[in-house]
């Protein structure tokens, strides 16, 4: 059981998260925020592991689970208020946005038939009734939701398919991994102006002296 004075001691990482998904999805702050004290006790060894190893480490692990959390709650409650199911709900992956921002960046929606964002032991994508239409202009809305240099990467690599090399010299980046770099963190900007990643399963550890039992 945790003690209300520990979790308590975690309230400005509490309110940060809860304040981002008050913004992101419209939904009462103190809703949120007591989907995320909920985490604290569901999740008491993982908390006595990560207090451990320090406040800094365990703030940043906290907060990631916390965000975690909270994607989780809104997106059922989105599905709640909508009358649909969580199932339904659509998910970008990165090599999926990859794949399209090609054909977005050079205005080729017509393109949509010939592509396959199928993968082995994975559902694909959907691609009838105008769905990967839908998905091409969600991703062009995304698009321009970005900072100006985010853009410039994205536009630089996918829509003149320039190579990392080029990219850094054009944009001044000092190397060739800097504007790897750069690209990927861009991509996942991306993918949270159009609905974020899938939550995870945020599971408890168990105890260490159990586990050495």
């Amino acid at each position: 059981m945790i003690e209300w004075e520990r979790i308590k001691h975690w309230d400005y990482v509490v309110d940060s998260v809860a304040s981002e998904y008050c913004r992101k999805f419209e939904i009462d702050f103190d809703d949120i925020k007591q989907s995320l004290y909920q985490w604290f006790i569901e999740h008491p060894n993982k908390l006595n592991e990560w207090e451990a190893i320090g406040e800094k480490d365990a703030k940043n692990l906290i907060y990631r689970s916390l965000r975690n959390q909270a994607l989780d709650y809104c997106q059922r409650w989105k599905a709640k208020s909508g009358g649909y199911e969580t199932s339904d709900l659509f998910y970008y992956e990165s090599d999926m946005v990859e794949a399209l921002l090609p054909s977005v960046l050079r205005g080729d929606f017509n393109i949509t038939a010939q592509l396959n964002l199928g993968r082995p032991g994975r559902p694909s994508a959907p691609n009838e009734g105008g769905n990967l239409m839908a998905m091409m202009i969600e991703i062009d809305l995304g698009f321009w939701k970005l900072s100006k240099d985010d853009r410039k990467i994205l536009f630089l690599r996918y829509g003149e398919a320039m190579h990392f090399d080029e990219i850094a010299k054009e944009m001044e980046l000092g190397s060739e991994d800097t504007a790897r770099m750069r690209n990927k963190r861009a991509i996942k900007k991306l993918i949270h102006r159009i609905g974020g990643f899938k939550p995870y399963r945020d599971e408890d550890t168990e105890p260490q002296d159990s586990l050495e039992s």
